[in-house]
């Protein structure tokens, strides 16, 4: 209940900047209930993201990028929180997301 799950991503994990967007996340006002940093293979990849198998064309590519290393894996809560973190996430696309909502977890830390 007003909750869902978030994952940063290992290019940012072995980047060390982790820590920067946990806390962009908190000072947005989300609190995050847990948290733990996985190793995942590529089976439990695809398991994870199943629901987008079909949707996102660049689905594989998705598997393939979380398990190039550690990932972290948060509960983030707030009331509405799948909007309201979808929109601090921002527009699936880094570029677009740089140039549309520049304030956001993608247009700072996203890659492809």
């Amino acid at each position: 209940n007003n909750c869902t799950c978030a994952i940063i991503k290992p290019h940012i994990v072995k980047s060390g900047l982790s820590g920067e967007v946990i806390q962009m996340i908190l000072d947005e006002g989300f609190e995050i209930s847990a948290m733990e940093l996985f190793n995942l293979d590529t089976p439990t990849a695809e398991e994870c993201l199943e629901v987008y198998r079909g949707v996102l064309p660049e689905f594989q590519s998705i598997v393939e990028e979380l398990t190039q290393g550690p990932c972290i894996v948060m509960e983030i809560r707030q009331e509405e929180v799948v909007e309201a973190f979808r929109k601090l996430c921002g527009p699936h696309d880094p570029e677009i997301a740089k140039a549309l909502r520049p304030n956001t977890i993608r247009a700072r830390y996203g890659l492809s």
